[in-house]
């Protein structure tokens, strides 16, 4: 399955979530975010995508980016979950479990109803 324009806006706002989540354990490349994300949500998710969170993110200060230089090429941008970042998945950590609790529900219905 692929993550489109066409899927639920709750897909999108998963991945934002899980891009945070993935930014307080490691900062990471872009590129890295993006395969990480897929692998997690076992989805092909489109690159654009992944930037538009990344920098909607940076504009509201939940992430930062620097840019990483090396010998071995260009300069490529790092991205670190912000303290305000933390505060927002620490903070709505509760609103977290009741939503788990009713996607819980909704599958087991659904599976009772064949």
């Amino acid at each position: 399955m692929e993550l489109t324009g066409k899927q639920p806006i709750i897909l999108r706002r998963i991945a934002g979530l899980l891009i945070l989540r993935i930014l307080w354990e490691q900062r990471m490349h872009g590129y890295d975010i993006w395969k990480r994300l897929e692998q997690m949500l076992g989805l092909k998710i489109p690159h654009p995508i992944v930037y538009r969170i990344l920098k909607e993110f940076e504009d509201y200060g939940l992430v930062k980016s620097d840019w990483e230089h090396t010998n071995a090429g260009p300069a490529r941008k790092v991205y670190s979950i912000t303290q305000d970042g933390i505060s927002l998945l620490r903070e709505n950590l509760e609103y977290l479990r009741r939503l788990r609790d009713i996607l819980s529900e909704i599958i087991e219905f659904a599976e009772r109803r064949g």
